[in-house]
C-alpha cells in the first residue's frame, strides 16, 4: 500500500511537470538551469535532424529487421539461426553507427557501448532481444533494441553540436545526405572516431541485443540475459536439446562461441559496474489502446507459476457405463476449470468480479493453455488426463492463494468423485518490483518530450487511416496545442502506470540492479503474431522519450567539457 501511495504521489507532481512543459521556451530563455542537463531545454539539433534520427530511423530500421528471417512469408528468427546472425550483423551495424563500439559476446549478445568521460563509471544498460517466436512480429524484442540505438545516437549528435564538435550546418547536410540515400545516419561521417564519441558523455550506456529471450529452439528463456548477469549455469539449460538433438553447448561451439563454464563467468557484468537497466518494449496487451495513450511506465513484473494438474479416473464406454457410476476425468478437468476461471474474476459478460478477495487485483491472469487426453477417442470415457495452469499477478501472495485454493479443491473434488489429482509444480517466478527512482525519471521524461515529439509529428504526413481506429491523441499536457509522447487525454499529462504480465529480461536484470520499462501501445494488444504492429508515431514517442531520459542521465552541464580530437 505504501509503494501504491508513493506512485499516486508522483502522479501529482508529474501533473505539475506537465503544464511546465508546456512552458519550455519561456523557461529556457529565462536560463533555467540544471545540475546534470536541464531537462527542460530543447534540444540543441535541427528539426531535420531530430525527425531523422528520432523518427524516420527506428521506424526504417524495425521494417529492416522484420524482413531478416529463416522462413519465406513469415517472421521466424530463433536463437543462433542464420537469420539469427544476420540480425545480429545489422544490429551491429547500426550501432556502429551510432559512434558504438560493438561485438558479439560469447552467448550471442550484441553489444553497443559508449565510454562516457568517466569510463569506469556504472553504465547504464538499455536494451531488448532480437530473436522472435514462430511466425512472430515485427516490434516485439526489436523495438527495444532500435529505440536505444537511434536514443544514443541523438544523444551524441546533440553533444557534438553543443560542444562545437560539429556544427548545425554539417548536420543539416549529413541529415539530407542520409534521407536522400535510404539510409540511417552515420555518424562516421562527422567524428574521427569511437573515442571522441565517449568524450561527448557524462558516464557509459551500452545497448545490447539480447541473443535469445523467447527460448523457442531450446525451451530456455533469458539464455542472453542470465548470461550477463551470471546466473545461467545455475539453471543448467547449456544441456538443454533442440528437436533435432542439438544441446545448447553444441549449438554455440557449432557457431564459433565457447560456452565453457569460464567463459560463461568472464561474461558475467560485475554487480558495481551497471547503474540502471531500462528497456522499451510493445505492451503486448490492450489497455494502452483502451485509454489513448502512446506510452506507460511499468512499475511491476507479475510473478507467474506454471503448473500441470494430473487426474486418472476410469476409462470405459461412452455407451455402456452409467452416469452414476463413471470415473471421468474430463468431467472433473472441466469443474476444475471453471472454478479457477471464477477465482481469478473471470467468466462474468458484464467483467465484474467473481472473487471478492482478489476484486482489486487486475493483474491477476489464469490460464489453462493445453490439455492432454488418454485415450482421447470420441466414443471413449477418458482414463486420465493432464492439462496446463498458468498463473500469474504482480502480488506473489495473491498468486501463491490462488494456487493453494485450487490445490484444495481440486483434492476435494476429486475425492467426491472417485478419481486421483495431482498437481505438479514445473516452474515459478517471483514478482518483479521497478526502482521507483527509474520509474520516476521515465514518467518526467515522457512528459518533457512532448514538444519534442509534436516537433516530430508536424514534420510526417498525417496517419490516414488512424492505426488505432480512435483519435490519435499523444499529448503529453492537457494545455490546448500542447502534444507530446505520453500519449494522455486528460489534464495534467501523467503517463498511466503499467504492470507487465509478461516476463522480460528486464526481470533478470532486476536481479542485479535498478530496473525500469516503458510499454509502448500496440493495436488490439497483439503480440506473438503478424498482426502485432506499432504505429509510427507511437515509435518515434518511445524512441523520443528514451532520449530525453538519457539527455538528463547522461549529458554534461552545460556548457559541455572540451573535447579532444587527440
Amino acid at each position: 500500500m505504501q509503494r501504491a501511495a508513493r506512485w499516486s504521489g508522483m502522479h501529482v507532481l508529474l501533473a505539475a511537470a506537465a503544464v511546465a512543459a508546456c512552458l519550455l521556451p519561456a523557461a529556457a530563455a529565462a536560463g533555467a538551469a540544471a545540475a546534470a542537463v536541464d531537462a527542460f531545454l530543447p534540444p540543441r539539433l535541427p528539426d531535420a535532424a531530430l525527425f531523422q534520427l528520432l523518427y524516420r530511423e527506428p521506424n526504417h530500421f524495425l521494417q529492416a529487421l522484420g524482413n531478416i528471417s529463416d522462413t519465406e512469408g513469415s517472421l521466424t528468427r530463433t536463437f543462433l539461426s542464420p537469420a539469427h546472425r544476420r540480425a545480429a550483423g545489422k544490429l551491429r551495424k547500426w550501432m556502429a553507427a551510432a559512434g558504438m563500439r560493438t561485438w558479439a559476446d560469447q552467448m550471442a549478445n550484441v553489444h553497443g557501448v559508449v565510454k562516457g568521460l568517466d569510463a569506469d563509471a556504472p553504465a547504464i544498460f538499455i536494451g531488448s532481444h532480437y530473436d522472435t517466436v514462430v511466425d512472430g512480429g515485427k516490434f516485439d524484442g526489436a523495438l527495444g533494441i532500435v529505440a536505444a540505438v537511434c536514443a544514443v545516437k541523438a544523444l551524441l549528435l546533440e553533444a557534438a553540436v553543443g560542444n562545437g564538435v560539429v556544427s548545425a550546418a554539417e548536420v543539416e547536410r549529413a541529415v539530407a545526405a542520409a534521407a536522400a540515400s535510404g539510409e540511417g545516419l552515420d555518424l562516421a561521417d562527422l567524428l574521427y572516431d569511437q573515442a571522441q564519441a565517449g568524450r561527448l558523455i557524462a558516464t557509459p550506456v551500452r545497448v545490447i541485443g539480447f541473443a535469445d529471450e523467447e527460448g523457442v529452439r531450446f525451451h530456455s528463456t533469458y539464455l542472453g540475459s542470465r548470461a550477463l548477469v551470471g546466473t545461467l549455469a545455475d539453471v543448467g539449460v547449456l544441456r538443454n536439446i533442440d528437436n533435432s538433438g542439438v544441446s545448447v553447448a553444441e549449438a554455440l561451439e557449432q557457431a564459433g562461441f565457447d560456452p565453457s563454464p569460464a567463459s560463461l563467468r568472464k561474461m558475467a557484468i560485475p554487480r558495481d559496474k551497471i547503474k540502471a537497466y531500462v528497456e522499451v518494449h510493445m505492451e503486448q496487451g490492450p489497455r494502452l489502446q483502451a485509454a489513448g495513450r502512446a506510452l506507460g511506465p511499468v512499475t511491476a513484473i507479475s510473478g507467474q507459476s506454471r503448473l500441470q494438474a494430473e487426474i486418472v479416473g476410469e476409462q470405459g464406454h461412452a455407451g455402456t457405463v452409467p452416469m452414476s457410476l463413471r470415473k471421468d476425468p474430463m468431467a472433473a478437468a472441466a469443474e476444475i476449470i471453471a472454478g479457477l476461471e471464477r477465482s481469478c474474476n473471470g467468466g462474468n459478460a458484464d467483467g465484474g468480479p467473481t472473487n471478492l478477495d482478489l476484486a482489486s487485483d487486475e493483474s491477476l491472469v489464469c490460464t489453462v493453455g493445453s490439455m492432454s487426453i488418454w485415450p482421447n477417442a470420441g466414443n471413449v470415457i477418458p482414463g486420465h488426463l493432464n492439462f496446463t495452469l498458468d498463473i500469474r499477478s504482480r502480488w506473489d501472495a495473491n498468486r501463491k492463494q490462488i494456487i493453494a485454493q485450487l490445490e484444495q479443491s481440486m483434492q476435494a473434488l476429486c475425492a467426491r468423485r472417485g478419481l486421483s489429482c495431482r498437481l505438479h509444480v514445473k516452474n515459478e517466478a517471483a514478482a518483479v518490483q521497478s526502482d521507483e527512482e527509474v520509474v520516476e525519471h521515465l514518467m518526467e521524461a515522457s512528459v518533457q518530450a512532448g514538444p519534442l515529439v509534436q516537433r516530430l509529428f508536424s514534420q510526417r504526413q498525417p496517419l490516414s487511416p488512424d492505426p488505432y481506429g480512435q483519435p490519435l491523441q499523444t499529448c503529453a499536457a492537457g494545455a490546448e496545442g500542447a502534444a507530446g509522447c505520453a500519449g494522455t487525454q486528460e489534464a495534467g499529462g501523467a503517463p498511466p502506470l503499467m504492470v507487465s504480465g509478461a516476463g522480460h529480461d528486464a526481470m533478470v536484470f532486476a536481479e542485479v540492479t535498478k530496473m525500469g520499462m516503458l510499454f509502448v501501445r500496440c493495436k488490439d494488444g497483439i503480440s506473438h503474431s503478424p498482426l502485432e504492429y506499432v504505429s509510427p508515431d507511437d515509435v518515434a514517442a518511445a524512441t523520443a522519450t528514451l532520449y530525453q531520459y538519457l539527455r538528463r542521465e547522461l549529458l554534461a552541464a552545460p556548457p559541455f567539457p572540451a573535447a579532444s580530437t587527440s
